[in-house]
């Protein structure tokens, strides 16, 4: 739920004597050896359920948590690279074992506050599973022990005492442990464990400079969030929307004249939390019976916690005591719990929300969610919000700005991204010269015209994917149809599932027909290369002339097609560069390569494809 409790709109609360880095990466300052004060049977105990955490952008720690292989990591150490879609995982994970074997992971779920994530490999024999120690009766001077793998490789064991247990000015979802025991650059992830070898919680920061101060997720909260991942595949947050609490220190309680319970401060109007019948200014005393009470951030954390971790859908009791000091009267209401809406991004956070853009015109935009209205004061109108303008471009032109309102195109009210984009698509599919957008920027209301470039006017481009699932099928199909692009689409399997626009049967391409071809692979049971149809209108289209362009695994049906193109330089998917070089084709691992009429691309990640689709642009 919103942080009732602990307001989001004042977070993320920054240290200024410290400088916190994420520990996913960086040169190693590992102390070797083992400290006399961790009992060597402990070392032998844990050491084994200890893992290295490596992918394409980072390294980091984890643990075992099962013998079957779930392994518990940092969000931040699993997370991609895709800043428009923070819900994406790293695409090549490999989990390295204390043993030196390796195992590709996948990522069952993943969060960046909580910093939790879990993965999964699988193995053939049982692994050693770590035990838990119960995080909430963890005491101050309590010798712990951290253990990681700074830089994915060298294994290291630190030693110290916990010098906090309920740090609450980092920022983070719930109070964290703080420790002196050292976190090396590369141990994100790893346990903290305490002296009988049972895991105290993860380990997420650490500080620079002469302080040695770490700090750790509790391991009552990663469990919880362990178990939303297996259920769920992400964190389930309840909450009654929208509205903030604080904790009743002892100057604002004199100043209540009432000491017991959280002061509600903001109620968003016409949420469900005022439909409830919560009024700024009430003092929530009791949740279904049980009494509620804070006097420090600490315990204001707590009970956010225990409200958001209950199952959406559940009813329940608030007791809220109202009036005026000396003279309250208690109010029962009642509320259902909702699963909150992602969490936008902070300057600490990059949030939940999955940013939308058209790179051609320019435009990034996302839906807007109830905490957003509260932050940025936008009006309670519908519609989707501005992320930004790139410079020069199309939306820049229409002078687009940040957190304004897009609330019609055309005339036609938008109310989210997938209306937005309908009623966007349909004016560009007919080359509309300028696209009037209604605006809502605060309380003014404006109309701005976007013109479009249209690069690929006239140019037809014929677009044969695996199946509608092809994984940057959307990104392609979006940013050539703002190019102006005439398009085609044709599936190996499952046209009928596909929506955006009516498939075309592969029989009906005519490679002398089209411009550029298209070739995009997927999960498809057919590999695309080994496809007749497709070698045939690559032939055809060869023959004529006419650009052909690949991503990803696709990239093998032009070689596999005409033996004259295994001259032409070409790159392809990792995973496909032995086939390509068992095929003699001239293979350079480039992210993107072009070679007179041949255009592939890795497909590797978002910002590689928008590479190849701007270079695509340049044939015109």
């Amino acid at each position: 739920m919103s942080k009732r409790y602990f307001p989001e709109a004042g977070l993320p609360v920054m240290l200024t004597a410290l400088a916190l880095v994420l520990c996913n990466a960086g040169e190693s300052r590992a102390q070797e050896g083992t400290p006399q004060d961790i009992p060597d049977a402990i070392v032998r105990k844990v050491d084994p359920s200890v893992v290295a955490i490596q992918h394409e952008r980072a390294v980091g720690s984890g643990f075992v948590i099962s013998p079957d292989g779930y392994i518990l990591s940092n969000g931040h150490v699993v997370r991609g690279n895709d800043p428009d879609d923070p819900s994406q995982p790293a695409k090549s994970i490999v989990v390295i074992m204390s043993d030196e074997r390796k195992f590709p992971a996948k990522v069952v779920g993943f969060c960046m506050n909580p910093d939790v994530s879990l993965l999964k490999i699988e193995v053939d024999t049982p692994l050693e599973p770590v035990e838990f120690a119960d995080s909430k009766q963890a005491q101050i001077g309590q010798k712990c022990f951290a253990v990681g793998t700074p830089q994915g490789l060298k294994r290291t064991f630190t030693s110290g005492m916990l010098s906090n247990v309920t740090r609450t000015d980092l920022g983070t979802f719930t109070a964290v442990l703080q420790t002196d025991a050292a976190i090396n650059p590369g141990n994100s992830g790893g346990p903290l464990f305490d002296r009988e070898g049972r895991v105290l919680g993860i380990n997420t920061y650490a500080s620079r400079g002469s302080n040695n101060l770490g700090f750790t997720i509790p391991s009552h909260v990663v469990q919880v969030l362990r178990d939303h991942f297996m259920a769920y595949g992400h964190f389930v947050r309840s909450d009654v929307p929208i509205f903030f609490a604080s904790e009743i220190y002892d100057e604002l309680g004199r100043a209540l004249q009432f000491k017991q319970g959280v002061l509600v401060n903001y109620i968003m109007k016409g949420s469900s939390a005022e439909k409830a019948g919560l009024r700024q200014g009430d003092i929530l005393v009791a949740i279904d019976g049980k009494p509620v009470a804070a006097r420090t951030q600490a315990e204001m954390l707590d009970i956010n916690w225990d409200f958001t971790i209950r199952k959406p859908g559940t009813s329940i009791t608030l007791a809220v005591m109202r009036g005026v000091p000396g003279a309250y009267e208690e109010v029962a209401l009642r509320a259902v719990l909702e699963e909150t809406e992602p969490k936008p991004a902070t300057r600490r956070w990059p949030g939940e929300q999955k940013i939308h853009q058209y790179e051609t015109l320019g435009l990034k935009y996302y839906d807007i969610v109830k905490l957003q209205r509260v932050y940025l004061g936008l009006p309670d109108v519908p519609g989707v919000i501005v992320k930004g303008a790139g410079k020069n471009s199309p939306a820049a032109k229409a002078d687009l700005k940040a957190s304004q309102i897009i609330t019609a195109v055309e005339g036609e009210p938008v109310g989210d991204v997938a209306s937005f984009e309908s009623a966007l698509e349909k004016a560009m599919a007919a080359h509309d010269k300028v696209i009037v957008l209604d605006i809502q920027a605060g309380k003014l209301r404006f109309k701005t015209a976007l013109a479009p470039f249209y690069d690929l006017a006239e140019q037809k481009i014929a677009i044969i994917a695996s199946s509608p699932q092809s994984e940057y099928l959307d990104l392609i199909r979006r940013e050539l149809l703002a190019d102006g692009a005439q398009l085609s689409i044709s599936f190996l399997e499952d046209a009928e599932a596909y929506t955006a626009q009516p498939p075309v049967p592969m029989t009906g391409i005519k490679g002398e027909d089209i411009d550029i071809l298209l070739l995009l692979d997927g999960s498809g049971g057919t590999p695309i290369w080994e496809n007749e149809e497709i070698l045939r209108i690559v032939r055809e289209a060869n023959a004529a002339e006419k650009k052909l362009t690949a991503v990803g695994s696709a990239a093998l049906a032009l070689i596999a097609a005409d033996e004259a193109l295994l001259e032409k330089k070409m790159t392809t998917s990792k995973q496909h560069s032995g086939e390509a070089v068992r095929r003699k084709a001239r293979y350079t691992g480039n992210e993107v390569e072009k070679d007179g009429n041949v255009l592939t691309t890795t497909g590797f990640d978002r910002d590689t494809v928008r590479e190849f689709i701007k270079q695509l642009r340049a044939y015109r």
